[in-house]
């Protein structure tokens, strides 16, 4: 979509005048208050959108709107109003230069960081990679009723090291039910039942991921990666974060 307009700009006011007499858009950093009302208003404030009307608000930044002649105001502050509400761009009814006319000013404000829609913000997950330096690190745990030293030897390989202590038991979900860590936790101990004795490892114990070794440990239900920590109790997550 490419949208063609002249621009002004001053310290108190962005106007932008939009070719083929489709209107005009103004951003206002300090409103005038005495001047004629006319268009919608959309209010901003920390370039997030607080409300829309047909009569300026009296704080923030405020933008107004001017449609073309073929754009009836009424139905334009229903539409964004319903856009606001749904957080998507949801047309009411079936009027294409209304519907088109709404997409360009999203655009625009879109570029100029007033976003009808707010952004969600994506969290990135937190990546670690094992490194041969690690290797060598004893890692202690001492939570949830369980004890172990824990060696990151090699990338997909922990080894428990021998005379771990187990948690005993598994806590439950509020409505009672038995929870997937739980579950996974059980399958774990099972897979190694040969190498424990009333809940204390007899042999070393090698598994694939420090998720796993806190769902054997303890049955998980906390990010494991702060709970290992070598003798200075610096976290196996400050060693392998990927930054």
């Amino acid at each position: 979509m490419q949208i063609e307009a002249e621009m002004t700009v001053t310290t108190d006011v962005v106007k932008l005048v939009f070719h083929n007499k489709q209107g005009e858009l103004y951003i206002h950093h300090n409103f005038k208050y005495n001047q004629a009302v006319s268009g919608l208003y959309l209010n901003f404030k920390n370039r997030k959108l607080q409300s829309a009307s047909l009569q300026p608000a009296d704080h923030g930044t405020i933008i107004q709107l001017l449609p073309p002649k073929n754009i009836n105001q009424n139905e334009l502050l229903e539409n964004i109003q319903e856009i606001i509400s749904n957080k998507k761009l949801t047309p009411v009814g079936d009027n294409q230069n209304l519907i088109g006319y709404v997409e360009e000013i999203m655009l625009i404000l879109d570029q100029f960081m007033y976003p009808l829609i707010p952004k969600t913000k994506t969290f990135k997950k937190t990546q670690h990679r094992w490194k041969k330096s690690i290797a060598d690190v004893a890692f202690m745990v001492d939570a949830f009723d369980s004890k172990a030293t824990i060696f990151w030897q090699k990338r997909n390989e922990m080894r428990i090291v021998k005379g771990a202590t187990l948690r005993t038991k598994y806590p439950l979900n509020k409505d009672g039910s038995i929870g997937l860590d739980a579950r996974m936790g059980t399958q774990l101990r099972q897979e190694q039942a040969s190498k424990v004795e009333k809940f204390t490892t007899t042999e070393d114990i090698i598994l694939k991921s420090v998720n796993e070794v806190g769902l054997f440990l303890y049955f998980g239900g906390t990010n494991s990666w702060l709970v290992l920590k070598d003798v200075t109790n610096k976290t196996i997550d400050e060693y392998a974060i990927v930054k």
